[in-house]
C-alpha cells in the first residue's frame, strides 16, 4: 500500500452496491443474471443452490438451474419432477431457499421464500423447448426411487419410446418429434421473503444487504408488502 493511499480508499476498492439501498433488490438481482447469462464466463451460469426440508426435520440441498427471474413478482422460477424428492418435500413444506453464487464476478444472490406451482401453459411452454433427449428423459426417470442396475435404467429408455409410439429412426435421425409434457413435471415460482445480494470486497471486507417483505401465499397467488432493507456486516 501506497504511505498516500488511505486504509478506507485501499478497503473500499472493487464493486460496491449502491449507497442509498433500492426499495426492491429485484433489478439488480437481474442484471447480475443478464450478465453472466449473456457473457457465459462459466457452464450452467444460472446453476442454483435449492434447499428444502425433509420429513426427518434435516435439510435438503441439491443443485438446479435457475430459468427466470420475474422484477415485479418478486420471484425466480425453476422445473423439475414433482415426485422426486425434492417435490415432496416442497408438497409438505413450500419454503425453500436458493443460492446463486457467480464466482468470476465475486457475487452472490440468497433467496429464501416460498413455491407455488407454475401453469400448466406455463410448464408446457418450457418443455415443448428442452432438447429431445431431455424431454425423454423426464418420463424415463421416476426420480429419486431405486433402481436395480443402470441397465435396468437404460431399459427403460426403450419403454417409455414404445409407450410413446416414437420411431426409433426418427429420433436417431433427430427429426422433429412431439412429445407431451408428462403430469408429473413442471414449474415452480419461488416467491422471495427475504433476498441478499453479496459482492466481494478487498480483504474480505465484502459488501453485503438484505431485503425483506411480508408474503402470503393463498392457494396459487402470491400477497407481497413493501420491501424493507438494511445492510450487513460480511
Amino acid at each position: 500500500m501506497s504511505t498516500n493511499q488511505s486504509p478506507i480508499n485501499f478497503y473500499d476498492e472493487g464493486e460496491r452496491l449502491p449507497d442509498i439501498l433500492p426499495d426492491s433488490p429485484f433489478p439488480i438481482f437481474k442484471q447480475w443474471f443478464d450478465q453472466a447469462m449473456s457473457e457465459k464466463l462459466a457452464p450452467n451460469c444460472n446453476s442454483m443452490i435449492l434447499a428444502t426440508i425433509h420429513s426427518d426435520g434435516y435439510a435438503d440441498a441439491r443443485t438446479l438451474l435457475c430459468k427466470s427471474i420475474d422484477v415485479d413478482a418478486g420471484s425466480i422460477m425453476f422445473y423439475t419432477n414433482y415426485n422426486g424428492m425434492k417435490g415432496q418435500q416442497l408438497a409438505d413444506n413450500p419454503n425453500a431457499s436458493g443460492t446463486i453464487h457467480w464466482d468470476n464476478y465475486e457475487r452472490q444472490v440468497r433467496i429464501r421464500g416460498t413455491v407455488i406451482k407454475a401453469t400448466d401453459a406455463q410448464s408446457d411452454a418450457y418443455f415443448a423447448s428442452r432438447a429431445i433427449e431431455s424431454r425423454l428423459g423426464s418420463w424415463i426417470s421416476d426420480q429419486s426411487q431405486p433402481i436395480e442396475s443402470r441397465d435396468a435404467l437404460l431399459e427403460k429408455v426403450v419403454e417409455v419410446i414404445d409407450k410413446l409410439g416414437i420411431d426409433a429412426a426418427d429420433l436417431m435421425n433427430n427429426k422433429e418429434i412431439t412429445i407431451p409434457r408428462p403430469p408429473h413435471w413442471g414449474g415452480y415460482h419461488l416467491h422471495a421473503h427475504t433476498l441478499e445480494l453479496w459482492s466481494a470486497g478487498t480483504g474480505r471486507i465484502h459488501d453485503r444487504a438484505r431485503w425483506t417483505r411480508d408474503l402470503n401465499i393463498n392457494g396459487d397467488q402470491a400477497t407481497v408488502g413493501q420491501w424493507s432493507s438494511t445492510r450487513l456486516q460480511p
